[in-house]
């Protein structure tokens, strides 16, 4: 009688410590999993605007796919295709014009979203600044020329999951797009349109 009740207390003892070795390995892995939440497309998206010296335009793109990486609840890692395709123009409201700028936009002097249909932007880093700001790289793919990029994203928690926005500035003329620029094909003695455009950057994720 008193072996059994030994026994039984040293299976209780080691059921106990196999119980604890356990619930630490999920912590452990918990904490080092990488969460790759859903991304809600009907919310994304980029905006988009260009100036020349007399005016400024502005549009929206919409992300063909995104993901954001995250490590025990930090950004680690990300990318987005912009659906070049999807390209509008917001600031113009007669019909006939705003299609025009969005044709033009579309062709072979910008973007040519025919021969090339999306642009891509994948992480390299992402760098803590505090307050969930990140300062971010990677590289930028517009019509198969890619360079690398630097840019502060914040991110948002809301109620359903989390928002990461930025402001990034691109210098269209190192993706072989110079329509327009100061001394090339579509500029004039006192017009020209700026290199850099801006684009607003908003991709919303849920469930973290």
């Amino acid at each position: 009688m008193h072996l059994t009740k030994h026994f039984f207390m040293k299976k209780i003892i080691l059921l106990a410590i196999a119980g604890a070795i356990a619930l630490s390995a999920w912590f452990i892995y918990n904490s080092k999993r990488v969460v790759i939440p859903p991304i809600d497309k009907t919310k994304s998206e980029i905006g988009w605007s260009g100036k020349s010296i007399t005016d400024t335009h502005t549009g929206k793109i919409q992300l063909s796919k995104a993901e954001l990486r995250f490590e025990n609840d930090v950004l680690i890692g990300g990318m987005f295709e912009a659906d070049m395709k999807s390209i509008t123009v917001t600031d113009i409201t007669e019909p006939e014009e705003n299609q025009k700028l969005v044709s033009h936009i579309s062709d072979a002097d910008f973007f040519e979203v025919e021969k090339y249909p999306v642009a891509t932007f994948t992480m390299t880093a992402a760098k803590p600044l505090g307050n969930d700001a990140y300062e971010v790289s990677g590289n930028m793919k517009i019509k198969d020329k890619e360079h690398p990029i630097s840019f502060k994203t914040q991110i948002t928690k809301t109620e359903h999951g989390k928002n990461a926005s930025a402001t990034v500035s691109i210098d269209r003329t190192k993706y072989g797009i110079e329509y327009g620029a100061q001394g090339k094909p579509g500029s004039e003695k006192d017009w020209f349109i700026l290199n850099d455009f801006l684009l607003q950057i908003n991709i919303v994720v849920a469930g973290v």
